[in-house]
């Protein structure tokens, strides 16, 4: 009864619901506005990880902006030089570090650019597009690299593809609805529908501002996914209401009853659909606890729409609805079905067989862990390389400053790994010259001896200015007096700010201005940085070993270090995964177990389900394997979790709908190909655009998300092929046991009747007729 006034009431006051939404929907597209969407993934690794911890220290130590490289082809020594001003003249830009004798290589430039913002932040997008624009304009070939460039390509590649993405997924959605349609104007209340429900979704997505924003994965993926996933629901609403109307004639009541049957099995369908994107929010990597909340809130976004908004909706657009009804487009499949299942003691043995085999395979799976994979950020980073600058690809370490010594001696064992470190930028590992570092100490003699061993008669010339200006610069230094001794990077530093050495610098002012950059850049109030330019791969072997051998190095010379990078943020993922795979996989399996077992109400048919779907996930992540490539990790876990929520729900539609009809056929066989051919419109309508929507995804988009399309679309592909040619014969053979496997007859609650039916909870429309067809 509860349920009949709930229904009514919607009904009742259908005008206020559809204000209300209205109302809502506008408010929701005024919130996307508003949204702050994150391209720098490194803050979403847990708060004790050392990469995260290191990212931490940089920023209160050090303030560090935004910043980019930009190489630049083809351009003379001359265009070189004045091309750094004209940079550093771009709204935005705060500093332009560019050295010929280091920066220029086979007529090609490099600059190092810092900005006034952070990074990721709108300041800083909008400063990386002047300087794209403008080296566009002036006809420079420019190409960029750096988190900065990285995070802004990745926000314009992203960008890009929600356009496609969209109208793809959309036109394919309405393509398979008109194709299982039982009438054409359906369509209009289910865009509506939708339209509203993803208005809903993206616009309380503002909401995780709370948070700082919401990252570009989970705001793409939630979309995309959200119109894939939740299509069902408006499917069996709206046959339930087609249903009802030639029934009475009364609309409202069409309506109500519509929902009040309905309701259940909508319900029902998103609950496993929920539970296995809500296993994602047990990841320890906080990005899986995001992309959790958000892709099960785009489900109940979808839900509450067409619990609330689309019966009111049918109501108004009842007589259009009934006037466009036609014959279905869906072909009779009972024949081909009943010839298939005869095959059964062939094709389960070598299902077992190959699930067995692909279980065992996927364990052997290498992982990708790098998000900065977009198309744009491998292509400049590709043509970088090629213009002899190498791979670019910082590896930092933080450490107490005041031992220069100790520093030196860090550094020195970290560049010693020669097969993967070929740069070191440190204050104490500047050599001036052969055995003379920036940070040695000297006192006024020594300073004397060592300018005249290294410039000769020369230096005899330098000698009075050079007393000079070392005494100045110590008490500028120690005014208090009693220090007798200055590192050379003080009286260099001393020198390039006085004007009256101005004169006598100017051959060495992009020298000393670096020297000072470097300065500043390497060495704060209680920190001093090292930074040191990894050659291999961002996720090799060679790296991740570097960095476990930097890890356990560095504490034989400091009690407090912070280590950071892109590679050192892909090594603790790494660090994360195993973990985080097996919490989430075993979330999904029982959440999705403990659904089924009160479903069926029975302990073997869950089992077998749950086998039938877990065979597919196993050959959909045994592929990477078998062809030699990587496996996405963050893609890994979230099909592991969609794969399994979303599509069991076919298993559970045809499982349903054989145990409902059974009884009404002399032979197994003939009601298990009556079964398929029910319910044959509903998994491929379902199963066609969530397959397709995985296509777009690997096609239109790049980087970690295509990698995620591509297993998205083989994986659903594998769940249909397994649930309309595969479950039916591992029912026909394990019947007789799940027979036995009821709990009323394990627990003798009472004696199970062959008419006896498990309670109609499905996917889909098609699993909610009672009908005996």
């Amino acid at each position: 009864m509860a349920k009949k006034r709930f229904c009514d009431f919607l009904i009742k006051f259908r005008w206020l619901v559809i204000v209300l939404f209205a109302v809502l929907t506008i408010a929701s597209c005024v919130m996307i506005f508003f949204t702050d969407v994150l391209y720098d993934l490194s803050a979403y690794l847990p708060s004790d990880s050392d990469a995260n911890i290191g990212i931490g220290v940089l920023k209160e130590e050090f303030d560090d902006k935004g910043m980019a490289y930009v190489a630049v082809k083809n351009v003379s020594r001359a265009e070189a030089n004045d091309l750094a001003v004209k940079i550093g003249g771009i709204e935005g830009v705060s500093s332009v570090v560019y050295v010929e004798m280091q920066n220029y290589v086979d007529g090609n430039a490099m600059y190092t650019v810092s900005f006034d913002d952070y990074d990721s932040t709108k300041g800083c997008f909008d400063t990386m597009k002047r300087i794209t624009e403008y080296m566009k304009e002036e006809g420079y070939e420019a190409y960029y690299t750096g988190q900065s460039a990285s995070s802004y390509f990745t926000k314009l590649e992203t960008e890009e593809s929600i356009l496609k993405l969209g109208l793809v997924i959309v036109a394919v959605i309405l393509v398979m609805l008109v194709f299982t349609s039982k009438t054409y104007f359906e369509l209009v209340p289910m865009v509506i529908t939708f339209g509203v429900a993803v208005a809903l979704n993206m616009g309380t997505n503002f909401f995780f501002n709370i948070a700082g924003g919401i990252s570009y994965i989970s705001n793409l993926v939630s979309l995309v996914l959200q119109l894939a996933l939740s299509i069902d629901y408006s499917v069996i609403l709206l046959h339930r209401f087609m249903e009802e109307t030639a029934l009475t004639a009364d609309v409202k009541t069409a309506a109500s009853d519509a929902l009040g049957k309905g309701i259940t099995e909508i319900c029902s369908s998103s609950l496993t659909t929920i539970a296995g994107l809500i296993s994602l929010v047990f990841m320890a990597l906080p990005i899986g606890r995001e992309i959790g909340i958000a892709l099960a809130k785009s489900i109940v976004c979808s839900l509450a729409s067409v619990i609330f908004l689309m019966p009111a909706l049918l109501t108004v657009f009842a007589r259009p609805l009934v006037k466009t009804a036609h014959k279905s487009f869906v072909p009779d499949v009972k024949k081909f079905f009943g010839k298939v299942v005869t095959a059964r003691k062939v094709i389960v043995p070598l299902f077992i067989v190959a699930v067995a085999l692909a279980g065992t395979g996927q364990f052997f799976n290498e992982y990708a862990y790098n998000m900065n994979g977009g198309s744009m950020i491998i292509k400049n980073n590709e043509a970088i390389e090629e213009m002899g600058f190498g791979k670019i690809n910082s590896l930092v370490l933080i450490v107490p400053k005041g031992d220069y010594a100790k520093e030196r001696e860090l550094a020195r064992f970290v560049s010693s790994h020669t097969e993967s470190v070929d740069g070191c930028n440190a204050l104490a590992y500047i050599e001036l010259a052969d055995g003379i570092y920036l940070t040695d100490e000297f006192g006024e003699e020594e300073l004397t001896n060592l300018l005249k061993s290294v410039m000769g008669n020369m230096g005899t010339s330098f000698e009075q200015p050079a007393r000079e200006c070392f005494r100045k610069a110590l008490a500028q230094k120690y005014p208090e007096g009693g220090v007798n001794e200055l590192s050379l990077l003080d009286i260099l530093s001393f020198v390039a700010a006085d004007e009256e050495y101005s004169d006598m610098i100017a051959p060495f002012k992009g020298m000393l201005e670096q020297l000072e950059y470097a300065k500043n850049n390497l060495e704060g109030e209680n920190y001093a940085r090292l930074t040191f330019n990894i050659s291999s791969g961002v996720e090799s072997e060679e790296t991740f070993k570097l960095i476990k051998d930097v890890k356990a190095g560095a504490g034989n010379f400091y009690d407090e270090f912070y280590i950071t990078g892109e590679s050192v943020v892909c090594y603790d993922m790494a660090e994360y995964f195993p973990k985080d795979n097996l919490v989430v996989s075993l979330v999904t399996v029982f959440a999705v177990m403990a659904i089924l077992l009160f479903t069926f109400k029975n302990l073997l048919l869950p089992l077998i389900l749950i086998l039938a779907i877990q065979g597919g996930i196993w050959m959909n992540f045994v592929i990477p394997f078998l062809t030699g490539g990587s496996l996405s990790f963050i893609g890994y876990l979230i099909i592991n979790a969609v794969q399994m929520g979303a599509t069991i729900d076919y298993a559970i539609v045809l499982t349903n709908r054989y145990n409902t009809i059974k009884n009404n056929f002399h032979s197994p066989s003939d009601a298990m190909a009556e079964a398929q051919n029910l319910v044959f419109p509903t998994i491929i309508t379902s199963g066609i655009i969530l397959t397709i929507t995985g296509l777009a995804l690997a096609l239109l988009s790049s980087g970690v998300v295509a990698k995620l399309g591509s297993l998205l679309a083989i994986g659903t592909s594998l769940s249909m092929f397994i649930v309309l040619f595969v479950l039916p014969s591992m029912l026909l053979l394990s019947e007789k046991a799940y027979d036995k496997c009821y709990f009323t007859n394990i627990f003798k609650f009472g004696k199970k009747r062959k008419s006896d039916v498990v309670p109609a909870v499905a996917a889909t429309e098609e699993s909610s007729d009672e009908s005996d067809e």
